[in-house]
């Protein structure tokens, strides 16, 4: 094979690779703890996927903290899902023989709080999903015996609800918002709500004033930075197809030299023949 054919070989490729990329910012992979803990073996290289953004810092009680690190996993009759705490979690086609879907549902960004109680974890900027969509998971913490992913439904097209069981959630007070803020976030809580109770705050105010004292506490993001996040996301994505749009339109270019190059030497060839014919 000589170095002509090579160039040509090298210009299809990346003409091929380019064409078929998903437009998504490496950032992170899952973590390779986690899934030692499902078999007590290195995952695949292929099994790693692709974040388009790097998980939020760890938060809420202390004691969910043994999650770190670890990650679950569930199967139904279609689908096996793994959950890794404070991470993402994941979805693959088991039915599929042929390019099974394999995808991020969600990476983890902040709690949803209701009724001064960590309700759920909010795992947002999955995998594509539609024109300009991305998949994002509520996973929903309960007590149970065992640390256990229960359950993984599809309520609306792209947004999913896991039902996560562990017995760190278990207790009264396990859950409870209120103690877990410092000091002066406790006294800001009182105010607020001696505020609403003598009518000098309405209940939408209250609730704007709880929000802003979980943003305080690293609880939750305000909406202003996840929006900015999710932006940013979608601009390295775009960043990402750029290049590999340049990147084809090199490689076309290439190509169209090549084969003026192969072209012009198949005449030279014939020339020759024909020479040596006469």
């Amino acid at each position: 094979m000589n170095s002509l054919t090579l160039h040509v070989i090298w210009a299809l490729t990346v003409k091929t690779v380019c064409s078929n990329m998903v437009p998504l910012k490496v950032v992170n992979e899952l973590p390779n703890n986690g899934y030692n803990n499902l078999n007590g073996l290195d995952p695949k290289p292929e099994s790693l996927l692709q974040l388009r953004m790097s998980p939020g810092n760890f938060s809420g009680p202390d004691h969910l903290k043994s999650l770190l690190g670890r990650c679950f996993k569930h199967r139904d009759p279609k689908y096996e899902y793994i959950l890794c705490p404070y991470q993402n979690i994941t979805q693959e086609d088991i039915q599929a023989y042929y390019e099974p879907y394999k995808g991020v549902l969600g990476v983890w960004l902040d709690w949803i709080i209701d009724d001064n109680k960590f309700v759920a974890w909010n795992m947002v900027e999955g995998s594509p999903c539609g024109k300009g969509k991305h998949r994002s998971t509520k996973v929903v913490l309960h007590c149970g015996a065992s640390s256990e992913l229960k359950s993984v439904t599809e309520p609306e097209k792209c947004r999913y609800l896991a039902e996560f069981e562990t017995p760190e959630v278990c207790g009264e007070n396990a859950m409870v918002v209120y103690p877990r803020l410092d000091q002066s976030l406790q006294l800001q809580w009182n105010e607020a709500l001696t505020d609403k109770r003598n009518g000098d705050l309405t209940e939408k105010g209250y609730v704007k004033e709880l929000e802003h004292i979980f943003t305080l506490a690293g609880l939750q993001l305000p909406f202003s930075v996840k929006t900015s996040l999710m932006e940013k996301a979608k601009e390295e994505s775009f960043g990402s197809s750029k290049n590999c749009n340049i990147k084809l339109e090199e490689a076309n270019m290439r190509i169209i030299e090549l084969e003026e190059e192969v072209r012009m030497k198949e005449e030279v060839i014939m020339e020759l023949q024909e020479g040596k014919e006469l």
